[in-house]
Order: C-alpha cells, then sequence, then structure tokens
C-alpha cells in the first residue's frame, strides 16, 4: 500500500507567513516583533492564494500522472478540513475521476484554527477561531463529512492546539496507516491520499518512520529553517544535522511524499518533497 503525503497549494496565510520570515533573516525584525505581526495578520482559515491556485493546475497534472507512475489501481483521498486543503483536494479527486474525498479533523494543522486577539498589555492571546461545520463543506466541496461533528464547528470550539497534542494526533494516525486492517482494505495495488499542512506533515513523517519529534516545541510560524528541502533520499536528509523536525520533514507547497508501507507495517520512503512538477512554472515554493 502506498501513501501519498500532499500539502495543500499556497494560501493567503503563507505569503504573510513569507514577509515575516524575510524580515527575520534580513534583521528588520525580531522573532517576537515578526511573531506579533504574524498574529495581527493572519487568518483563522485562509483560502488559497492566486499563485496557489496556479500551483493546482500543476498538482493536478501531477496527480493525473499517478496510477501510470505508481502502478496503483485504487485510490482514496482524505484531507484535512481546512479551507485550503479542502480546496486542494477538489482538485485531486478530480484529477483520479473519484466520487469524493473523505474529510478528517485529524489531518488539520499544528495549532488547529484559532485567531489572536491583542490584550491591554500589548501581548497576542491566541483564541477560538471561526472553524466551518460539515454542512459547509459538504455543500461547497461535495466532500464524505461523515467523520465530522453534525453540527457546529469542525474542531467543536477547541481552540488553539499545542504541539504536544498534535504529536499524539500524529501517533494515532500512524498506528492506523501502519494497521493490518487498512492495509487489507486498500490492498497492495491501493494508494491513500492525505492533503494536510506542513508541519502536521512533518510531524506525521518523523511518527511514521520512527525519527525523533525534536524541536516540536519550536514555534513552526517563525521556525527559520529552510522551507523549501530540495528533492533528496531519506538517508541524505537523515545525515543533515536539521535543527527541528519542522526542517527535517518539510513538504514544500503542492508538494508530496510518497511512502510505501507493508502489511508487516515497514515504511519506505520512495521520494521525498517532490516538486518537479513545480519548478519552472511561475509558482512560488516555499
Amino acid at each position: 500500500m502506498k501513501i501519498l503525503l500532499i500539502r495543500h497549494a499556497q494560501s493567503m496565510n503563507n505569503i504573510v507567513q513569507a514577509q515575516v520570515h524575510t524580515k527575520i533573516t534580513s534583521g528588520k525584525a525580531s522573532e517576537q516583533q515578526a511573531q506579533d505581526e504574524w498574529l495581527s495578520m493572519r487568518q483563522d482559515d485562509p483560502e488559497l492564494s492566486p499563485a496557489g491556485k496556479e500551483q493546482l493546475k500543476r498538482l493536478m497534472e501531477h496527480a493525473k500522472k499517478l496510477p501510470k507512475k505508481s502502478g496503483c489501481k485504487r485510490f482514496r483521498v482524505l484531507t484535512s478540513p481546512m479551507r485550503r486543503a479542502c480546496e486542494t483536494a477538489k482538485v485531486i479527486v478530480g484529477a483520479l475521476n473519484l466520487p469524493t474525498a473523505e474529510v478528517r479533523g485529524d489531518l488539520c494543522e499544528v495549532g488547529g484554527i484559532y485567531t489572536a486577539q491583542r490584550s491591554p498589555n500589548g501581548q497576542f492571546n491566541k483564541v477560538t477561531g471561526r472553524a466551518m461545520e460539515a454542512m459547509t463543506i459538504k455543500q461547497q466541496f461535495g466532500f464524505d463529512v461523515s467523520s465530522l461533528p453534525p453540527s457546529g464547528p469542525w474542531d467543536s470550539g477547541r481552540g488553539f492546539e499545542g504541539t504536544t497534542e498534535a504529536i499524539q494526533r500524529a501517533e494515532r494516525l500512524s498506528s492506523w496507516l501502519k494497521s493490518a486492517y487498512l492495509h487489507n482494505e486498500m490492498g497492495q495495488d491501493g494508494m491513500l491520499l492525505l492533503v494536510s499542512h506542513a508541519d502536521f506533515l512533518a510531524l506525521l513523517m518523523a511518527v511514521l518512520t520512527n525519527h525523533s519529534t525534536s524541536g516540536h516545541e519550536n514555534n513552526p510560524d517563525i521556525d527559520v529553517s529552510a522551507h523549501g528541502i530540495t528533492e533528496a533520499t531519506l538517508q541524505g536528509l537523515m545525515a543533515h544535522d536539521a535543527p527541528s523536525v519542522y526542517q527535517k520533514f518539510r513538504i514544500s507547497l503542492a508538494c508530496t511524499t510518497l511512502l510505501d508501507i507493508s502489511p508487516e507495517g515497514k515504511v519506505r520512503v520512495e521520494w521525498m518533497n517532490k516538486k518537479s512538477h513545480l519548478e519552472g512554472k511561475n509558482c512560488t515554493i516555499s
């Protein structure tokens, strides 16, 4: 069974992130100043940017080639409920001529849906944001939302999620992905496509491959380590002394990592952070 990890295309928040990272690396802002700017400008559930929609065209062509490239005959798409992931998943579903995608709350980004409010002392506090409801997702995207709460926001108004909770979520998902039950359901010629987010996919990759999640406590939003790791073997990445899990296993926007999982739950990386479908296409990669 193969697992294709797909990071959503560029969202409006990624544009803000890029601006913030540039200010940190150029010395124009301290990490605290950049963090404040990020929290004041970010959206709780952003849509894709114009560049992200251009990336989707390239990702769609990449997805159309998967049956021939992988040899797989059965495909199943699971997506995060966040808007940017749903917009990305819809294109993949169309490229593979599938009836729908399944929406899973456990594929959301680290931190979840949250917004920030400035307190009287000038500091920002993270508070509950506005998550879409299951019926809204179904109406807008036509997806299977049976795993989400039938009413109210899909995250039940949980608010900000810490990295420890996100790792536990990755561990639960990893156990399911390695399970004999799922392998029997998908078969050796099946591919499960997971549309998710940079930081959560990094944690999931670390857990799946039995590597450390060190650095998980560092704020991913201002982790200025390399964001666009070039295609490389897993061994090459492991040899690199990456400062955090978010760098070591990062997937660029609208890029993919392909895994093969044996019936015994052994994980092999077939490619990591493939971006050849985007390069030279005037698409932003970060």
